[in-house]
This record gives C-alpha cells, sequence and structure tokens, in this order.
C-alpha cells in the first residue's frame, strides 16, 4: 500500500476524485480513522500479504494503545502550562 503524494495544490482535484467512494476503499484509507480496530485491519491486511500471520485482537490492542499514547501526549503539549506554586499546591493537596 503506497500512500499519496500531493504537490502543488492537487490535493482539492485528489479529494473530488475519490469524494464518491466509501472511506474504507480510498487508498489513503485508514490515515483519517482514529479507530483502532481500522488500523489493526489495513495491517494484518499488509501483513498477510507479506506472509505475516497475526492475531487481529492482538494488534487492536496495540493500536488502541498507540493511538491513546498519541492523544495523550498532545494533550500534555497542548495543556497551559502552571506556575510552580500552583504544582506544589496540587501535589500536596492544598485547596485555595
Amino acid at each position: 500500500m503506497s500512500y499519496p503524494v500531493i504537490l502543488c495544490g492537487d490535493h482539492a482535484q485528489y479529494e473530488r476524485k475519490y469524494a464518491e467512494e466509501p472511506a474504507r476503499e480510498k487508498p489513503f484509507w485508514p490515515l483519517p480513522s482514529f479507530d483502532a480496530r481500522d488500523w489493526s485491519s489495513a495491517f494484518c491486511k499488509i501483513a498477510k500479504a507479506q506472509g505475516h500471520d497475526l492475531d487481529q485482537e492482538w494488534v487492536t490492542g496495540w493500536f488502541a494503545n498507540a493511538l491513546m499514547r498519541g492523544w495523550d501526549e498532545h494533550a500534555v503539549r497542548c495543556a497551559k502550562p502552571k506556575s510552580f506554586l500552583t504544582r506544589l499546591k496540587i501535589a500536596f493537596g492544598v485547596r485555595g
């Protein structure tokens, strides 16, 4: 499976080309999905084509953990930093 490389502003034309197709039949699937089942299905399909037989449920668990770790990392990077005093209050359970 190869993913499209869109150059020179052709993205809109590319999207129009695949607008009527179901999401799972587009060549860039599962890129827009945050469902671990979609990713594990695509991964196992490629692995099987290369001669590897994987347990899809196990792979789904792995992808679920990886996707959530990415989500958590994003949340941490986007969070507003707290002052040192606020962090101390939180650490010691001080209210107010």
